[in-house]
């Protein structure tokens, strides 16, 4: 029988940009594990989340933009 050592463990994780963030300003671009995300939902202009440890934050891009971001980390990390 082959024993495994368990190896670092890869998560999926989705970049977004901070709102107020001007454009194309790579400083205001955060990765955030998907696995932090606990509810997230549309405001005008922008999409607020909320994340393990009380966190609260408000980025740029729509709920329909980040569900498709949830869904790609996740398939793509399944392929891995």
């Amino acid at each position: 029988m082959l024993n495994q050592m368990p190896g670092p463990t890869r998560e999926p994780n989705i970049s977004l940009t901070l709102v107020g963030a001007p454009e194309g300003d790579p400083s205001c671009t955060i990765r955030i594990l998907t696995a932090q995300l606990i509810t997230y939902s549309q405001r005008d202009n922008f999409t607020q989340l909320t994340l393990t440890g009380g966190r609260v934050l408000e980025v740029k891009e729509s709920t329909d933009q980040i569900d498709r971001l949830v869904r790609i980390a996740t398939a793509n990390l399944a392929r891995q």
